[in-house]
């Protein structure tokens, strides 16, 4: 089986852009540097972001961001809209904007070498808002049950017909063996001594927010009516980061029919199957073309799209009242002693300094194998900022 250089520089394009594939061990490939332009703009007034990165060798250890550009947009009214970088990379507007439907857009270029690229014009896609988030308890292909969530959008219009989806999900962190006191050492020298304290952190609750990594499209010109339902995502009832309560943003943008066969191509090359067959595709042509040299080749694509967005909560027992919530770490307890005469030292004040477990409460089990005035369990089971942030979300509702 024949492999092409200009796949495997495609495929390495796609697990910087969309990290979710695991990475496949090749020996020797002929390797080519592709700019890649990740650039939508939409019709949220906001602070936009571009990102420019170079493909990367499949022995480097991850993205090669491109920094040191000049980025500016240009309407069809010769307003423009300059960028600055915040991190390599990453360009942000310096104003707050919004696209507008009677306008055209059009993205520009300059890397710190002199070469400028150029985006063809487009406008904005027709508005279409989400209807609703639904649940529902399916099984995957596998056999394994969990929930699938799914979005519902309807255009009376069928004008639009072309969906992208990107998702952020936050899910609440609460230990099973959280306490709000805490032990501290007094003095880690004979007499040894340690207190009980109240806690000067709060680590009841935290929170976590992941985003999107996949292309999630759908379309529904082959449909009778431009009406969406489709499962943005599926999450295994013994998911952790559902077992508490979990929240998911969703964002729905109308591409157009060009944007749509992009992120399609993109997306078939996400899987091993269709990277390595033998029928080959071509380069993927994006919107964006080199003004410096026509011949070299330019990985993206320019969006502006209109956005829609909707946010569900639940619960675990919402979905699944008949199942227990199982935390995903072993919590078994220690109590080591204060001091331990055969080795003259104390196994408790020796594992307060590790950190690596933290105080529940008094020792009162009477258990043989827990010995110790007080019980200890893993950090993890007692501190929910080992998993996540206990800064609560502007957004979350309990």
């Amino acid at each position: 089986m024949k492999l092409f250089k200009s796949t495997i520089s495609k495929f390495l394009v796609f697990l910087m852009l969309f990290s979710c594939v695991d990475p496949i061990e090749i020996e020797t490939i002929t390797f080519e540097n592709y700019l890649v332009i990740e650039a939508t703009i939409t019709d949220e007034l906001k602070n936009h972001t571009i990102k420019l990165s170079r493909t990367f060798d499949i022995n480097a250890k991850g993205p090669n961001p491109e920094t040191g550009a000049q980025i500016a947009i240009i309407d069809s009214q010769n307003n423009t809209f300059y960028f600055n970088e915040t991190s390599s990379g990453t360009y942000i507007s310096e104003n707050q904007f919004k696209a507008i439907p009677a306008l055209t857009y059009t993205l520009k270029v300059t890397t710190k070498t002199g070469n400028t690229y150029s985006s063809t014009s487009e406008k904005l896609t027709n508005a279409v808002q989400i209807e609703k988030l639904t649940t529902s308890i399916e099984t995957s292909r596998e056999g394994a049950t969990g929930v699938s969530i799914s979005v519902h959008s309807f255009n009376p219009n069928n004008n639009a017909n072309y969906y992208r989806y990107q998702y952020e999900e936050t899910y609440k962190i609460s230990p099973p063996f959280w306490s709000d006191e805490n032990l501290i050492v007094v003095s880690d020298s004979q007499p040894f001594t340690v207190d009980v304290v109240k806690r000067s952190t709060d680590n009841k609750d935290c929170y976590k927010t992941i985003n999107s990594a996949q292309i999630l499209i759908t379309e529904t010109k082959s449909l009778a009516e431009d009406r969406v339902h489709f499962p943005v995502r599926f999450i295994l009832e013994s998911d952790f980061i559902i077992s508490n309560r979990y929240s998911l943003l969703v964002k729905q943008y109308v591409q157009t029919f060009e944007a749509y066969n992009y992120y399609e191509t993109l997306k078939k090359l996400s899987s091993s199957e269709s990277v390595f067959t033998q029928a080959q595709p071509g380069f993927i042509s994006g919107n964006i073309i080199s003004d410096t040299d026509k011949n070299e080749k330019i990985i993206g694509f320019f969006e502006v799209s209109s956005v829609s967005e909707k946010r569900l909560f639940f619960n675990y027992q919402d979905i699944f009242p008949k199942q227990v919530s199982k935390f995903p770490a072993i919590c078994d307890f220690l109590a080591p002693l204060l001091y331990d005469s055969f080795s003259d030292n104390s196994p408790l004040i020796n594992l307060i300094k590790k950190d690596s477990y933290t105080y529940y409460g008094k020792n009162n089990t009477g258990l043989p194998n827990l010995e110790g005035p007080y019980l200890m369990v893993p950090k993890i089971c007692g501190d929910c900022t080992v998993s996540g942030s206990n800064i609560k979300p502007s957004f979350w509702v309990d």
